[in-house]
Formats: structure tokens, sequence, C-alpha cells
């Protein structure tokens, strides 16, 4: 056998993969393993390359009823194989580093990077004025016009004023690629964001962390164009060193009374993950891509860069990360990480979670297959959600249709007839505590069924939450969270649930829309109920168990 042109088992395994059918893959490096049993032993690894020998082996075994393993020789016979090496080369270097081995030049090149990128789109980050540190504004906006605005004492006014400015600055940022921040004057009351010295010993200390870091450059010039930043803290170090208590990362501004009480922080982040404000976790400290460069490929090159580099001790640990609230990056975490949970930091940006940061990075390790893999289906189910409205689940009945109805906006009909009995749908999605329904944060509120006197399910998953309301229902709620039929409901009849068989909270409607004999006029929770509904959805078995067992 000719095998001359062999690479190292590990350098198959990370290189870039593609699959093809196994009598067209003479000369090409395999990338799995195929062996005949018996005995067991392997005619090609990851590394070598195949070769006519190798394949008439396969063939002659196969052909007298040997078991190949590692290759569907009753089906497709395709196998894996590492992608042959393109004659176009990326303009771009990705490099990833020790965020504890870099020099002085690199950090503070990084820092002035963060400075001009962060008043760039999307952050528009640059200056506040001191009667509102929270608000930062473009170094495009005109400081001069927004001081006045400041003293207009409508609010009404004031605020369109502001707005109107702040568009205008933030079309302008738009267009301007580098800007020139030291030549700004601000006005009295005005202070920057950040400043080139705060900037450069805020990145050095958060590159003497334990993490990595990864630096995109151009070939040609070395340019910085783009940075990816992962870091090791426990809970509370992260809490007080990102923007995680307040939003102004970096700011010369000092103000307790704007941060969030770190025991409110940790009693949520032990509630939704477990963990304790001294655990050890890993987190993507910060992104950065210039807009001319930013997309899929860059991202991808740039956390496979880092993947390969983390450590197994950081590989091990929990994976916690705030992320955008919408658009293409919230679409990329969600598509890597376990969980999104919402309300737990004070600037109303969800988190994502993995149990370990090496689950995150998995998809990156395995090749750019699987990652598209990963994103497609994610994408699927955002373009799914923003269609219907809800993303199907396994646990919706397959005898329902959804489709608007007038002022009750999406609600649910039978499509053939379901008996007595049947299950609906069901809430399902990550669990919140709070001590009211309106206090879990805004975007749940209409998509949470409570579960206990503090406790409630965020459901926008699945055909639960397009369930409408009625004071003359024919479904109910059992085992806490699923809708069920009480009748039997006929094909084309509306499906139906009284909301307060489950809430007992302050969450209300003020006007019933159900237009049934029997409407009550508005919507409120199971104690607002007249005596004889009571006793009649507890006959039926529609009323919520933790309402019973609260002796409601």
């Amino acid at each position: 056998m000719n095998n001359q042109n062999i690479i190292k088992a590990w350098e198959a395994f990370m290189s870039p993969t593609t699959r093809v059918p196994l009598k067209e893959a003479k000369g090409r490096i395999a990338a799995n393993t195929i062996r005949q049993y018996p005995p067991g032993i392997p005619d090609i690894m990851p590394g070598m390359t195949y070769s006519s020998d190798i394949l008439d082996s396969i063939d002659r075994a196969h052909a007298t009823g040997i078991d190949i393993i590692g290759v569907d020789m009753a089906a497709d016979q395709l196998v894996d194989v590492v992608k042959e090496t393109s004659k176009i080369t990326s303009p771009f270097n990705v490099q990833t580093y020790d965020s504890r081995e870099i020099s002085e030049d690199i950090a503070n090149e990084v820092a002035d990077f963060f400075r001009v990128g962060f008043c760039a789109a999307p952050y528009f980050h640059f200056a506040f004025h001191e009667s509102n540190p929270l608000e930062s504004l473009p170094h495009t906006i005109d400081f001069e016009a927004y001081a006045v605005s400041i003293g207009l004492s409508d609010p009404v006014k004031r605020q369109t004023a502001q707005d109107t400015l702040r568009e205008i600055a933030i079309h302008k940022a738009k267009e301007e690629i580098s800007p020139n921040l030291e030549s700004i004057h601000l006005p009295k009351g005005f202070h920057r964001w950040t400043d080139k010295n705060i900037c450069r010993q805020q990145t050095k200390d958060r590159l003497s962390d334990p993490g990595y870091l990864t630096l995109v450059r151009r070939q040609d010039t070395s340019e910085l164009v783009g940075l990816l930043h992962s870091r090791m803290g426990t809970v509370e170090h992260l809490f007080q060193t990102e923007e995680w208590s307040d939003p102004l990362l970096f700011s010369t501004y000092d103000d307790e009374s704007l941060k969030d009480r770190p025991d409110a922080f940790f009693d949520k982040i032990k509630y939704h993950f477990h963990l304790n404000s001294v655990d050890p976790v890993m987190t993507i400290s910060a992104q950065l891509i210039t807009p001319e460069v930013r997309g899929g490929d860059i991202f991808y090159d740039m956390m496979r860069s880092m993947a390969q580099a983390v450590r197994p001790e950081h590989a091990s640990l929990p994976l916690l990360c705030e992320i955008p609230p919408f658009g293409t990056a919230h679409t990329l975490n969600t598509a890597f990480t376990d969980r999104l949970v919402f309300g737990v930091l004070k600037n109303k940006h969800p988190v994502v979670f993995s149990k370990y940061t090496s689950q995150a990075l998995f998809p990156f390790i395995q090749g750019r297959a699987h990652w598209n893999h990963a994103l497609r289906k994610a994408v699927h189910e955002k373009r799914h959600y923003r269609n219907n409205f809800f993303i199907p689940q396994a646990t919706d009945n397959l005898n329902v249709h959804v489709k608007p109805n007038g002022k009750l906006g999406l609600a649910v009909f039978a499509i053939a007839d379901i008996p007595k009995g049947s299950r609906i749908a069901v809430f399902t999605g990550e669990t919140y505590q709070s001590e009211t329904a309106l206090g879990v944060p805004e975007i749940m509120r209409d998509h949470v069924i409570q579960i206990a006197p503090t406790e409630f399910v965020f459901g926008y998953k699945g055909l639960a939450h397009c369930v409408c309301h009625s004071c003359n229902p024919n479904c109910g709620i059992r085992d806490l969270t699923e809708i069920y039929a009480v009748q039997d409901i006929a094909e084309g009849e509306q499906i139906t649930w009284d909301y307060r068989c489950s809430e007992n909270s302050n969450w209300v409607l003020k006007n019933c829309l159900c237009g049934s004999d029997r409407c009550t006029g508005f919507v409120g929770n199971y104690d607002s109920l007249p005596s004889h509904f009571k006793r009649e959805y507890k006959a039926k078995g529609m009323v919520s168990d933790w309402i019973l067992q609260s002796g409601k």
C-alpha cells in the first residue's frame, strides 16, 4: 500500500471535511475510521489517504459478507474526507492567544479598537450627560442642541427633540467608518463614555483574567478588524466587571445607585442555573468586528480558532453570556447553547447558558457543515415563529389549526373532532420566579402560565400560548402546564380555556373579548371568579393543581 500522503489524525479531525462516495475517495485524506469486523482492525484512520488497495480490500470484504464499520455499504456509501485546500486564500488572518501572554502593545491596540468600535454601529456609545448617565450618545450628535433639549420643561417635547437628534446622529454615524474621537470637544455637563487611558487600563485588567483573545487582521496590512475575548471568573467577579451590573462599561461615571443589587442578581443566577456567586464560569466577554468584514464566515473562523485553543480545565466549566435581544447575534448564540433566560440582567438583555463550555464550542470543532446545520435549524425556527408566532412542539395536538380571529389575534380551531380528555398543548419553556406576574420581564407576560405562588413558565414555544381565553371554555389545565379538552370538541370549533384557572397573581386583562353569553367583562385572577364558576371548574377538573392545593 502507498500511504505516503499522511497527516496527523488530530489535524484530519480538526480540518474542514466533506462527504464523498466511497468509490470516489481514492487520493483523498480520510476523516473517519473504517474497519472490517471481524477482526475489527481499521483499514483506514483519520489522516491516512485512500488508495486503490484499501478500496479493493473493503469491497472484497463486503462481498464476502464481512461487516464494514464506518460506512453504510447498504445505502449511500458516503465517507468523511478532508476538504481539499482551496486555491483562494483568505484576506484575513485569525489567531488566538492566551490572553495573559499578550504584549502591552497588543493590549493597547485592542483597547483603542474597542473605543472606536463601540462608538459606531450597532452600539453608538460615546458620551452621556450627567443628568442621565445611562443614556449613551453617539459621537456624531449635536451636543449643543442636545444640551438645549435637556432644559425643556415639557417631557414630551424634550423626548421628541432628543429622539430626533439621536436619529440624525445615528444616521451620520452609520456612514462614518473611522471616527476621530480625540477631536471632539464636549460641552459642560457631558462626559466621555470612555477615554483612552481608562479604556486601556480596563482592557489590561480584563486580559489579566484566565482566558483567550482571538484577533482578526488583514493579511496585507495587519490591520486589526475583529476580536473575540473569552475569560474565566467567578459569577461575582463577572458581575462586577461585565455590563451585567452597569451598562456603561469602561465609564468614568461611578454611581452605586445605578447598579443592580448583587444579592438579587445572585439569587436569579442560583435559581435559573444552579450557580453560586463563588462558582467559576466562562463567558464571552467581548466580540467586535469592523462592519465591512462582519458576517458568518468571520464569526465562524473566530469561534473555531478559539474553540481549538480552549484548555480542558476551561472547557469543562459552565458558559454564561449576555447576548442581544434580537438580530443575527441573538440567533447565533441561541443556536449553540442550552438555555435562553430573560430578566436576569438590568439592561434587559437575555442570558444564554450551557452546562459545559465545550458543548457550546462543539459545533465549531466538528466543522463548518455541522455548524451550518445547527444555524439553519435556528434560523428556520426564528422564521417559523415570525410567520406563525409559535414554534410547533411534539406535545401539540395535530388536529388543530392556528389562524387570525379578529380582535382576538391568533386563535386555535379544531380541524377534526377532538374527544374529551385529549391533550391540546403544553406550556413548555423556562421556569421563572417572580413575586407577581407583572414582575416577570415584559417580553414574557403574554406567554407565561403560573404554576406556583411565585413561579411561572415562559411558554412561547408551542401551541399553548395561542389558545384564547373564554368565560365559557371547552378546555382546562392539568399537571400545571397542560391544556386539555374537558368536553368533546367538534371540527371547526374554537379551542379556549379560562386563563383564571391557572392565574392567581396580579395579571389582568381589563376587557374580555370572548363574546360568550356568560362573559364576565374582564379577565382577572382565580380569586376574582364568581363562586358558581369556581364550583363548575373544580367539578370538571379545569383548575390548576397549585391553586387547588392552596385551598382556594
